[in-house]
């Protein structure tokens, strides 16, 4: 993810203006962005701020996408109409601006101004940038880093970035637990402790620490949505729904969370909220097969067979390779009674995939559909072989309690 799109999604923390939902343009061109279609990102942008001029993420979005076609005095202007909205917001954007076109005085200016900035970036993330490696032979690269930028919390989140590049997140958390004395009235001190624990799946210590930071700051979404995420894995469902909620109310724009938000109403069987925030997610990310899977998984949930078929259906048009999908489509099959499609679909998964124990299943339960009873008690013995738990029912029930030889 680009360092200006990190920046905007910093942004998206402040509260809506007027409360009121960001512009769908504004959103068409933000997903654009991230599926890194710059055109179409200037297209739907310049829409949004021809309908509001007064929001700088609209600019800064804009700019990125100019930025990423080598348009960079039309960027310059943006991010300069960016600051001009919210002062020091655009000053990173500018810097790689400056970069590119040779001007490595304005560019130092402003990577200084935004290293003063309540939107700085850490060292690592500036300093990997690819755009700014044409400055780091320079002796103003060195003196710039020689100057002390960060406070102590954001020193100390660059020692656990360390810990985890080791993939080392005990010894993260081990230092953070060592230094908690320096932090506890610091909320983004619990969030990250939050995340620490979630890496090491003990999110009930998740949850607890990302209810301590929205205890110090309610009004960062990132720690809705760190809650949310931990209720989520820890399947209390309800919960993660209206964490995951509020924080979209605030920052609408972090698309991943309606496929999270998707899972946890399907965990509370509300199946047609689910294929909401998956349709929602899909009008802008169309080409995204596994939403396009998540959504008919939950439309077959939701036996709502006929559109469950629909997206496999399109999945299978963009990629027949894969067994994951002929499977699904032959045990929506199933369930609509056309067995024959559902023995052609199950048969072609298990010619990709010949060790999936539940595809051995549904295709013995559909050769006994067809009357061919000595070939499905194959199947199904196969099934329990490959590890299906329920094959050993159909066994006894269908097969007079033949098992398969070991």
């Amino acid at each position: 993810m680009s360092r200006i799109i990190i920046i905007i999604i910093a942004l998206l923390n402040a509260c809506m203006i007027s409360g009121q939902s960001p512009d769908q343009f504004f959103l068409k061109g933000m997903a654009a962005l991230q599926q890194k279609h710059p055109e179409d990102a200037v297209l739907m942008l310049t829409n949004a701020i021809e309908r509001n001029n007064a929001d700088e993420r609209y600019y800064l979005g804009r700019a990125e996408a100019l930025y990423e076609l080598g348009k960079f005095e039309q960027a310059g202007k943006d991010y300069d109409e960016a600051n001009s909205i919210a002062p020091e917001s655009g000053d990173l954007g500018l810097a790689r601006v400056f970069t590119a076109t040779g001007d490595d005085e304005k560019a130092f200016y402003y990577l200084k101004r935004h290293l003063q900035s309540d939107y700085r970036l850490s060292a690592a993330a500036i300093t990997k940038d690819p755009a700014f490696t044409p400055l780091h032979e320079k002796d103003a690269w060195y003196d710039l880093w020689q100057q002390d930028w960060y406070n102590e919390f954001e020193k100390a989140s660059a020692e656990v970035d360390y810990y985890l590049r080791k993939k080392d997140p005990e010894g993260a958390l081990e230092y953070l637990n060592n230094n908690i004395g320096s932090f506890q009235k610091e909320a983004k001190y619990y969030a990250l402790r939050a995340r620490l624990y979630a890496l090491q799946d003990n999110y009930a210590a998740a949850v607890a620490d990302f209810s301590m930071a929205l205890s110090l700051d309610k009004t960062d979404p990132d720690f809705c949505f760190g809650r949310g995420a931990a209720f989520l894995k820890s399947s209390k469902y309800k919960n993660a729904v209206e964490d995951i909620s509020k924080g979209l109310r605030t920052d609408p724009a972090r698309f991943e969370f309606y496929l999270e938000r998707a899972r946890a109403y399907a965990g509370l069987s509300d199946y047609p909220a689910a294929v909401n925030d998956v349709k929602f997610y899909l009008e802008y990310f169309p080409g995204d097969q596994q939403a396009v899977s998540l959504c008919g998984e939950m439309c077959f949930q939701n036996e709502d067979y006929i559109n469950a078929l629909k997206y496999f259906n399109q999945n299978l048009k963009a990629d027949q390779n894969n067994p994951e999908y002929y499977k699904v489509r032959g045990k929506t099959y199933f369930k609509t009674k056309t067995f024959t499609y559902a023995i052609n679909d199950l048969s072609m998964s298990l010619d990709l995939k010949p060790d999936d124990g539940e595809t051995w299943l549904y295709l013995g339960l559909a050769k006994y559909e067809t009357g061919e009873k000595e070939e499905a008690c194959s199947c199904l013995q196969k099934a329990q072989k490959y590890g299906d738990m329920e094959a050993l029912r159909y066994i006894v029930e269908y097969c007079g309690g033949v098992k398969v030889n070991q």
